[in-house]
């Protein structure tokens, strides 16, 4: 079965009491299963924190919700910074893509298939890429 006379005093005991090393195994899987819990507890507060110290993170957070847009002060900081530094061109696209973007339809739905048909070029042309010997 096993060799005890080659063994420490603690394995001789382990081996003894669990010869199939079920309390091992089950002592390793919560040991790292607990770790892993407190990890994840640890880095969630670290975000929290991180977040809570960046200026307008709260009103970002509060503007990203669903069919929500920018209260009327963030709105009109907004629309006068575009009017000082860009012409209306500009100002339409940045519009667009800001109600776009607070009103969720900046994606569309893909169905997965694509659609790209392989072009003959000279890049990828056979008989372009052998090598002409000269001759003699």
């Amino acid at each position: 079965m096993i060799n005890l006379l080659n063994m420490t005093a603690g394995a001789q005991r382990m081996a003894e009491t669990d010869p199939h090393g079920w309390t091992l195994a089950l002592i390793a899987v919560s040991t790292v299963f607990i770790a892993l819990v407190i990890l994840y507890f640890i880095y969630g507060t670290i975000g929290k924190v991180a977040n809570s110290r960046v200026p307008g993170m709260k009103q970002i957070k509060r503007s990203r919700k669903k069919g929500s847009s920018p209260d009327a002060e963030t709105a009109a900081a907004i629309a006068m910074a575009l009017e000082a530094e860009n012409g209306g061109e500009v100002n339409a696209a940045i519009a667009m893509a800001l109600h776009l973007y607070f009103n969720d339809t900046v994606h569309d739905i893909e169905p997965g298939i694509i659609t790209i048909a392989p072009r003959q070029t000279a890049w990828n042309d056979k008989t372009l890429t052998f090598r002409k010997t000269p001759r003699k």
